[in-house]
């Protein structure tokens, strides 16, 4: 059996064999006159009136001997046999097809409609064109695309051999069609919101962080579908909007939890949460129908039937009822304990994460669809306090099979409650908690505007993979996955930094300090890499450390500006990563002097007191290896 590169080899000679004859193997147009599923439907009208049409596909199946070619062809729409006899497309064209044509490849046929003996629907080619020469070979059937690695890395192999694949693709347009639908028949605006942001709000995350190069600001990628900007139309007058958007959230994987995935929220003025939730279960219904045909589900072991009544579900009480401990009353440590019984691990040191993971652990058990109700006000700093009781908040989430896939609220309208609430979150993220919320002031100033009662609601493409009953992974159809090579093929290179610095330049040891520290702090605040192992580390007694980077830093000298810079000029032409460290830069903190002073000068007249370069030890060795250690 030939190997991959020899398949690709003879096809790369079949590539050069078609331009040598003036053929272009990869033409913008097409000739086709139907596609496969339309030539299926029309076949006895086409067959009958003794059309010739051109059809077109990838190449499936090619079989046949002699002076007769059966090829099936598939282009997405269904599939369709062709016939290609000697005598009829004639000897050189005949003979050119079978020397240049591979299964995997396109092309287009022109024929007319016959049936054969066995009552197969077939097009009789006159001519034929190539459209796409491939290069690989397809997998045999299903042979080769059983890894699962494989299967998600070679995805658009995945969906053109496996249909329950294509489902997927199909009923997740299908899933965000009905869900967009539902909203706009029941008078929502759909809007569009930001996606990077100077701070990032709206559910508890650890947001991805990415630099603006042209405003010189560095920002969050959201972790909400708009919340904070939605709210902020209500107070603007627009009183039902809704969006389906990207959201990113920097935080592990599970089979319910992906860093990138869609969502959507939505917001309603004039409304409570009991109002939100009535609609949402609609909603649901009418998405599971409108994708599924059903309302019934097999979920991780659940029966699930969205049409029952769906049971209010109090948070206290639940897990009182299943654990036999009293949130309100138990303290931290209690808490501590009872989750150590159970055996569930737990990172956070603070009551509102512990509280939440005893939620967790009471969840599985529940398979509804049910609707849980009356959440803490310390788990929900977005949502109103239930006037029953201020302990306790105007927030649902929605349970099914044993996991949450679906909240909203009552939200927050008193701006002055809603500072207070943004401040307890900064307390808890300078106590190292990276999920809890940052403080935004320019939401508290547009809530003291005003802005009307007001409910919301947030579901994401969970909901989907569990009705799917599926990893939500299977159910993206392109999932973010590790480079080949740093998986399997390199040993990850240890990367570090040196920092030269000009011994020719008379500098004073605190210059030589200086030089060295703001190389040090403008690579790290530019660079892009993740430079921490772990963001902090506790001591015996529970006190936070913030750890220095994981990466080796050097000190190393050059004797002049002009070394420096030809070291510099290699780093770059490397691709490493570079900070330098200028005369005037030493000279001066205002930047704005420093860029009017530079501008006037020449690369040559520039005084480089220090450079710090940064990347694979390998080729950082490289460059610094005659260059002497700082003493």
């Amino acid at each position: 059996m030939s190997s991959i590169d020899e398949i690709r080899d003879t096809r790369i000679k079949k590539l050069e064999l078609l331009k040598s004859k003036g053929v272009n193997p990869y033409p913008a147009e097409s000739s086709r006159e139907l596609a496969l599923h339309e030539a299926t439907l029309n076949f006895d009208t086409l067959e009958k009136n003794k059309e010739i049409k051109w059809i077109a596909g990838r190449v499936m199946s090619i079989r046949g001997q002699g002076a007769i070619i059966f090829i099936t062809l598939n282009d997405g729409t269904g599939t369709f046999q062709g016939l290609l006899k000697k005598d009829v497309l004639g000897g050189e064209k005949f003979n050119f097809f079978n020397e240049v044509v591979d299964i995997g490849d396109f092309v287009e046929i022109q024929g007319n409609f016959f049936t054969t003996k066995r009552g197969e629907k077939t097009l009789e080619a006159t001519d034929w064109h190539m459209l796409s020469k491939s290069l690989k070979p397809l997998p045999e059937k299903w042979h080769g695309l059983q890894d699962y690695e494989t299967r998600f890395r070679q995805r658009y192999l995945d969906i053109l051999f496996n249909p329950e694949a294509k489902e997927i693709v199909r009923k997740k347009a299908l899933f965000w069609n009905a869900v967009r639908e539902f909203h706009l028949k029941n008078g929502f605006l759909e809007v569009e919101t930001p996606v990077l942001e100077i701070t990032t709000g709206g559910a508890d995350a650890t947001p991805f962080k990415t630099h603006h190069n042209a405003l010189d600001l560095d920002v969050y990628l959201r972790i909400s579908a708009g919340e904070l900007w939605q709210k902020k139309l209500m107070v603007a007058g627009i009183p039902k909007t809704f969006e389906i958007g990207r959201i990113f959230r920097n935080e592990g994987m599970s089979p319910e939890h992906l860093q990138d995935y869609t969502q959507c929220e939505a917001y309603w003025a004039y409304a409570n949460y009991e109002d939100m939730y009535k609609f949402l279960q609609k909603c649901y219904r009418y998405v599971a129908q409108e994708t599924f045909g059903t309302l019934k589900f097999k979920i991780n072991g659940f029966d699930v039937d969205l049409a029952l009544e769906w049971p209010l579900i109090d948070y206290t009480k639940e897990i009182e009822k299943q654990l036999k401990i009293n949130i309100e009353k138990a303290d931290q440590k209690e808490i501590e304990i009872k989750l150590k019984e159970l055996g569930v691990d737990y990172e956070a040191d603070n009551k509102a994460r512990l509280i939440d993971s005893l939620w967790k652990h009471c969840r599985k058990n529940i398979g509804g669809p049910a609707i849980l109700v009356n959440e803490p006000k310390i788990t929900s700093p977005l949502s109103k306090s239930s006037p029953d009781n201020p302990d306790v908040t105007e927030r649902f989430h929605f349970i099914i099979a044993g996991s949450e896939v679906g909240q909203g609220y009552s939200e927050l309208n008193d701006p002055i409650d809603q500072l207070e609430r943004f401040r307890d979150q900064e307390k808890l993220r300078e106590a190292g908690d990276t999920e809890a919320q940052m403080t935004d002031h320019d939401f508290v100033e547009a809530l003291e505007y005003g802005m009307p009662p007001t409910a919301g609601h947030g579901f994401s493409e969970r909901l989907f993979s569990f009705l799917m009953d599926k990893p939500i992974r299977e159910t993206q159809i392109f999932p973010l996955m590790k480079p080949i090579d740093d998986e399997k093929n390199k040993i990850k290179e240890m990367y570090v930094a040196t920092a030269i610095v000009n011994s020719g330049a008379g500098l004073e040891p605190w210059q030589i300090m200086n030089t060295v520290a703001h190389l040090s702090a403008a690579f790290g605040a530019r660079s892009q890499k993740k430079l921490f192992k772990f963001d902090s580390i506790k001591t015996k007694d529970d006190k936070n450390i913030k750890l220095n980077i994981q990466h080796a830093i050097m000190i190393k000298t050059a004797d002049s500006s002009d070394a420096i810079w030809a070291l510099s000029d290699k780093a770059q032409g490397e691709g490493l990563e570079i900070a330098h460290f200028t005369r005037e830069m030493i000279e001066t903190t205002n930047d704005k002097k420093v860029a009017e002073q530079t501008q006037m000068k020449s690369q040559k007249d520039i005084d480089f007191l220090g450079l710090l370069i940064f990347g694979p030890k390998s080729k950082v060795d490289a460059l610094t290896k005659d260059l002497k250690l700082f003493s």
